[in-house]
């Protein structure tokens, strides 16, 4: 019986490994050209950093994608747009690898962590008020609610989907239930771009400092 349980465990952990290869590969040939080997994003082509991003929250935003709740208009969010056509061709059990592997890679800090115009003290109130609640003191998220964590994004990423959670260009699909909270965040007490650079202005104050920084 020992040995059985023991034979059980190995081919339990022969298809961990497999699943999490299948991860790293699909993340490496599919994503790493535009969000970085790491996983830190790229300015330059407007896409985010991802890594760290908690398994659960990678695979509902690509699922998102892949059912159209997300990247729908072209015209208004071409980086999504491309988002749901690379989404729309992955299966639900590569969906699944690639959120691990994306989980597993250690949290990049961005390279700026201000936001010119933005007044951090007002942000903080803000935060405090609306948003701690879901994403935590620390903007660390929590899954009971579904909110993923804050730190460890860019700035101008942050801005542009709040933006798009007030425009109703993101969150408003029918069956997003978490994205509709940001939108009645958003549309209730966010009130101009100000209030969104005074908000995203505090978040970066929350990044842990960078490797090789005191």
């Amino acid at each position: 019986m020992s040995k059985f349980i023991t034979l059980f465990s190995l081919y339990l952990l022969v298809l961990s490994s497999q699943a999490e290869d299948a991860g790293q590969v699909l993340f490496q040939s599919v994503c790493a050209a535009c969000h970085g080997a790491k996983g830190e994003g790229k300015d330059e082509l407007k896409t985010p950093s991802i890594a760290s991003l908690p398994n659960w929250y990678v695979e509902r935003q690509l699922t998102n994608f892949h059912d159209g709740k997300r990247g729908a208009d072209v015209q208004v969010d071409p980086q999504g747009a491309m988002m749901a056509a690379i989404a729309k061709a992955l299966k639900p059990d590569q969906i699944s690898a690639v959120a691990n592997h994306v989980h597993s890679l250690p949290l990049v800090v961005p390279k700026d962590l201000t936001l010119a115009g933005a007044d951090v003290k007002a942000g903080s109130e803000l935060f405090y008020e609306r948003c701690m609640e879901c994403h935590r003191y620390n903007a660390s998220g929590e899954q009971l609610f579904g909110s993923p964590p804050l730190v460890g994004r860019q700035g101008w990423y942050l801005l542009a989907q709040l933006k798009k959670f007030k425009s109703l260009h993101r969150g408003n699909a029918k069956g997003d239930e978490k994205g509709a909270k940001m939108v009645m965040m958003t549309t209730l007490f966010v009130e101009d771009e100000q209030t969104m650079k005074n908000l995203v202005g505090y978040i970066l104050t929350l990044n842990p400092a960078p490797a090789g920084q005191d």
